[in-house]
């Protein structure tokens, strides 16, 4: 009998612990970081994983997943794999939103490593 008790004890003691924290839906530190990027010639100078989003067009393929984007401000280089095209044809004339993060780099410049694409109407 106290085997039993103790296990009830134990357990009406751990329900609220599994209905968990209650409060904002998107959670983590809320304050001042990195800026986020908004025009391709930011990048140059921008820290590594600052957060990018670029609004433009891909005018050229340069290797096997690198890409020069180009928006009102100049160049930069992204990084896109297939998978993140998906099924969308895309063409120097498409106007495209990217969504991604600085990649720095010593020895060349930085590049934009690319997690979303959406094309813009």
């Amino acid at each position: 009998m106290r085997y039993i008790l103790a296990l009830l004890l134990s357990l009406s003691l751990a329900v609220p612990a599994i209905a968990g924290f209650s409060g904002p839906a998107a959670g983590g530190f809320s304050g001042p970081g990195p800026q986020e990027i908004t025009q391709a010639d930011q990048v140059k100078t921008a820290s590594d994983e600052t957060p990018c989003i670029l609004v433009g067009n891909i005018i050229e393929r340069v290797r096997h997943d690198k890409y020069t984007f180009q928006d009102a401000s100049g160049t930069v280089v992204v990084e896109i794999e297939n998978k993140i095209f998906g099924n969308k044809e895309v063409t120097p004339q498409t106007k495209v939103k990217l969504v991604g993060e600085v990649d720095k780099k010593r020895q060349r410049p930085n590049e934009v490593e690319i997690r979303y694409l959406e094309i813009v109407q």
